[in-house]
């Protein structure tokens, strides 16, 4: 257990699991529940996190944190769309869009491939 300083408002606080303090970790609940039912509201309409930000007061980099955690499923919440972080892509999945993932997927596989057949040469890309 460590002395640190809370990531949100600074104050000191023993980490356990978190770098919030308790009262910001109940803030950020709150904040959480606040995107969800207003997603859910809005359900058939495009939002953008800025969208968000400026009806209920959540930085727009908490909800896009709430979306990279898994926290907000936005395919089956909203119309909300995040650029995927490989491409550039809109993104309806998460972070990754699908084709990217698909991607990432081929090559772990061939990677666990390559590895297990040690007498195939390694080859690097650049």
């Amino acid at each position: 257990m460590d002395v640190v300083n809370c990531k949100a408002c600074g104050k000191l606080f023993i980490r356990q699991s978190s770098d919030l303090c308790i009262d910001c970790i109940k803030k950020d609940h709150t904040d959480f529940e606040k995107v969800r039912e207003f997603l859910r509201e809005r359900r058939k309409v495009r939002t953008s996190p800025v969208d968000v930000e400026n009806a209920i007061g959540v930085k727009k980099e908490n909800v896009l944190r709430y979306i990279k955690e898994g926290r907000l499923l936005i395919s089956e919440i909203s119309q909300i769309e995040i650029m995927c972080e490989s491409c550039g892509k809109p993104s309806r999945d998460g972070t990754i869009c699908a084709e990217c993932r698909d991607k990432l997927r081929r090559d772990l596989a061939q990677a666990m491939l390559d590895s297990a057949n040690p007498s195939k040469p390694r080859t690097y890309r650049t």
